[in-house]
């Protein structure tokens, strides 16, 4: 193969997992490509065995490869999501680190100004999004999972159009906490969230007024910030996780 250099460091693992990330994001292997066997990287390496199993797994923790099983396995590439964000905020979280009153100041700040940045920037596929999102609100569900799902699927639109991948990415990671929580505590859904209540965010993106839609976002997270914040004290009670005094 000759693209990988010999490993001469104390830390080679590390070493490994940069060249073959490096690899990754210049694209010499493309999403849906397998790496080479771990048998091929011992000998371009010059490493062991071990070394090699050690840095592709921190490649499929990271989110770069999926390994699959079989005689045709082996370490694939995938392409990168947002969802490693989401999770490593969701074990800060889980941790103790992140408390219930930083994620809803968060959601305050941040989502009226991803709404303002969607009505710049949404695409007429994104709006039509937005609507079929408003839509599915009003639809019957029996569980707690696909009620969070339906409520959150506007905020994901959102985020998506606001053409921020900063934005989208600390979006959908507060989404993700939000979702954690309301799943575990399973509140009154009908008083923290009604159907059609994102519709004043909806209609000022679909009129691109970036400041309306700032305006009606902020609102609403006014209302369900507060609701958020009521919900710490089940939580933790349902979870068992102690309230650290420090946040």
């Amino acid at each position: 193969m000759g693209q990988f250099k010999p490993i001469r460091q104390i830390r080679v693992s590390e070493e490994v997992l940069s060249q073959l990330k490096e690899s990754i994001l210049l694209g010499k292997f493309k999403s849906g490509e397998k790496l080479p066997s771990e048998r091929e990287l011992t000998e371009e390496f010059q490493v062991s065995r071990g070394v090699i199993r050690e840095a592709i797994r921190a490649l499929e923790i990271t989110g770069f490869v999926e390994l699959r099983q079989g005689p045709t396995g082996g370490a694939f590439v995938i392409d990168l999501s947002f969802d490693h964000v989401g999770n490593a905020f969701l074990d800060l979280f889980l941790a103790n680190k992140v408390s219930i009153p930083e994620l809803a100041n968060v959601r305050y700040y941040i989502e009226p100004e991803v709404a303002s940045l969607a009505a710049l920037n949404a695409t007429e596929e994104d709006k039509k999004r937005l609507m079929d999102a408003q839509e599915e609100e009003f639809l019957t569900v029996t569980t707690t999972t696909a009620r969070i799902t339906k409520f959150q699927k506007v905020h994901h639109v959102i985020a998506e159009s606001c053409q921020n991948h900063f934005y989208e990415a600390i979006s959908k990671s507060m989404l993700r906490l939000t979702y954690e929580v309301v799943e575990a505590v399973d509140p009154d859904h009908e008083a923290l969230h009604i159907p059609g209540e994102h519709r004043h965010i909806i209609e000022a993106v679909l009129d691109a007024d970036s400041e309306a839609a700032r305006k009606a976002m902020q609102i609403h997270m006014q209302k369900f910030c507060k609701s958020l914040l009521e919900m710490e004290t089940a939580y933790r009670k349902k979870t068992g996780i102690e309230l650290d005094s420090g946040n």
